[in-house]
């Protein structure tokens, strides 16, 4: 599961299949793209800067995926140094690489069309109310975020041609049917062969190390005793939902917004209609003539689904009985739209109608009569709604009041807190890498690690989050530091003895090894591999691995020594091959496998090309 989990975050390039699906947007990545402090950047591609805040969100959306995905186990690796410093790495070349495709479709001269672009915006659910495009929550939601609509448009516009370049570049890749049943064959193969352990502890009595030779490793490796800075703050915080808990609406205004508001809590009349098309063609009167008579036949009886089903020539909705849905003014031809108005009841038809597209038969399927909510039905919800209405704009005097208090009084939260009501409260420990919840977000990260708070001991810049502002600064800070030698030399020797004895265990292997091929008795004992598959669990990763890379050789069998993971050898003989079956229900899918796979070397292939002629420079 571990080794699941590294190869899922570290795999070469899983992300191509990002030209698979649409542009996805969460508003909290484009402020991180987009706002935020612009005080350090990680990385700079040709001149662009790839700011630690645009950094900080994908990294955190990166974590939040893989302990999503993983769990506990996710959390027994996050808390190895090593991984986080590997999973920091990986996010910043995945935005090294997007930075480069952006680059190379514009070089490309791709455009997005205009219309396209606004149909994306106005399709993303953040901006939507009840499923339609809310142009008040758009620009209210930019706005929060702190940029404009232009630079919201270029965003989409970036990723849009990044994902359209990817699309062409290997959106056309595919598979030949041979290749398909090779794969087949050697996937579905099965290997059998024995194999004996040279347990590495045994040989740890052994090992002899110098202080020389520890010191000389740790001196060599010091990247791997690196300490990320770490801060603890203190904080005060202003939530929208406690001055929501404080304003209070009383009874005359809640009924007063009732009375003003009737439409707001009524539900309008709706009618369901379903109709008969009967065509013009050459001949209009008859084509009426053909209406009247399934008019007459309706009235005497028949039932309107069947006839709609038998002759209208509106071949869609005929399959529906003639359903047309909801009717509403302006969505469907004016003559219909009356004819449907027109009727009162359910069930009733209406007479021949002329349109422009022919003659027509409308029944009324479903008439719900228009509504209206009581007033002690909805005055909770009015008053809910007001009091937060009420409490933006204290909210937002509230927030003017301690973004300048903080800023005048640069040395102390006490002041601010006495005079807002405010608690100063205290963090965990916090590191960039692995923040705590609830500190993870990009601009709390940017301003609790700025220079303002970390080295000046000032308080932070206001801290803009969803519906809570936050202001910052540092009860306790470190810096980045290399652990001295005295605190890891345990673990140093550990490991280096580990290794030594993992030497030796090697050279006994090869004595096996030797021993085997001159087909002499060993004196071990052998575990024997009957059939194993590929992409089984019963054997040690590194020996199922190694055994399929194996050659048959009848005369003389192919003999090799394995180092596992564990420290131990292994000395594995593999002695039979039975080759796979291809499977024709599954050539779909190995297909598609395959597609994938020549996608991710094209698109690595791209990529080096792309890095070798850039200005790249990593600050991370």
């Amino acid at each position: 599961m571990l080794e699941r989990i590294r190869e899922g975050a570290q795999g070469p390039v899983v992300k191509v299949i990002i030209f698979l699906i649409v542009v996805a947007f969460a508003l909290t990545g484009v402020n991180a793209y987009l706002g935020g402090s612009t005080e350090t950047y990680v990385a700079k591609v040709n001149g662009t800067e790839i700011s630690r805040v645009q950094f900080d969100r994908a990294y955190q959306n990166q974590r939040a995926m893989l302990e999503e995905q993983y769990g506990e186990m996710f959390q027994m690796l996050a808390a190895d140094e090593g991984y986080t410093r590997q999973l920091r790495a990986s996010v910043l070349e995945q935005l090294i690489e997007d930075q480069l495709t952006i680059q190379l479709a514009q070089s490309l001269g791709m455009r997005q069309s205009p219309d396209v672009l606004r149909q994306m915006i106005r399709e993303l659910p953040d901006f939507q109310i009840n499923g339609q495009f809310s142009n008040d929550l758009y620009n209210r939601a930019l706005m929060s975020l702190g940029f404009t609509p232009s630079q919201f448009r270029q965003y989409m516009e970036e990723q849009s041609v990044r994902v359209l370049m990817l699309q062409g570049a290997f959106g056309s890749e595919f598979a030949l049917p041979n290749e398909v049943d090779r794969l087949q064959v050697l996937q579905n193969e099965r290997r059998s062969g024995r194999y004996t352990l040279i347990r590495g502890e045994d040989f740890l009595g052994q090992v002899e190390l110098s202080d020389e030779e520890i010191e000389a490793w740790y001196f060599n490796n010091q990247e791997r005793f690196e300490v990320e800075e770490q801060i603890q703050l203190a904080y005060v915080e202003l939530r929208f939902d406690d001055v929501v808990a404080r304003t209070t609406i009383d009874d005359d205004t809640v009924r007063e917004y009732y009375d003003r508001n009737p439409a707001a809590f009524s539900a309008a009349e709706q009618r369901r209609i379903a109709h008969i098309l009967v065509e013009f063609g050459a001949d209009e009167a008859a084509a009426r003539v053909e209406a009247e008579t399934l008019l007459a036949e309706i009235r005497a009886g028949a039932d309107f689904v069947e006839v709609a089903a038998r002759s209208s020539q509106d071949i869609f909705s005929a399959e529906d009985g003639g359903d047309l849905g909801t009717l509403e003014r302006g969505a469907i031809d004016p003559d219909i739209e009356d004819a449907g108005f027109a009727l009162q009841s359910e069930g009733e038809v209406s007479d021949v109608v002329r349109s422009e597209f022919g003659f027509h038969i409308v029944k009324l399927t479903q008439l719900s009569a228009a509504q209206q909510t009581s007033f002690d039905e909805v005055a909770d919800e009015i008053r809910e709604n007001l009091a937060r209405v009420e409490a933006e704009t204290e909210y937002f005097r509230l927030q003017q009041e301690l973004a300048r208090m903080s800023f005048e009084i640069p040395d102390s939260l006490d002041e601010v807190a006495q005079e807002l009501g405010l608690t100063i409260r205290q963090s965990p420990l916090i590191t960039r890498g692995n923040p705590p919840s609830g500190f993870d977000s990009p601009q709390l990260l940017t301003q609790a690690f700025s220079s303002d708070v970390t080295e000046r001991e000032l308080n932070s810049e206001l801290i803009e989050l969803s519906e809570r502002s936050i202001v910052v600064r540092a009860e306790n800070y470190e810096p980045p530091r290399i652990r001295p030698l005295d605190e890891v030399r345990d673990t140093i020797v550990s490991r280096l003895q580990r290794e030594r004895a993992q030497e030796l265990a090697l050279s006994q292997a090869d004595e096996i090894v030797a021993q085997m091929r001159a087909r002499e008795r060993t004196g071990r004992s052998f575990e024997y591999i009957e059939a194993a598959s590929r992409f089984g669990a019963d054997l040690p990763g590194e020996i199922r691995q190694r055994l399929f890379r194996m050659a048959l050789n009848e005369e003389s069998p192919e003999i090799a020594r394995v180092s596992l993971n564990t420290g131990d050898v292994a000395v594995l003989e593999l002695t039979g091959v039975t080759p796979g079956i291809a499977d024709e229900e599954l050539a779909d899918r190995y297909s598609r496998q395959l597609e994938v796979q020549h996608a991710e070397r094209l698109y690595q292939g791209l990529m080096n090309a792309l890095k070798s002629d850039a200005d790249i420079r990593r600050r991370l």
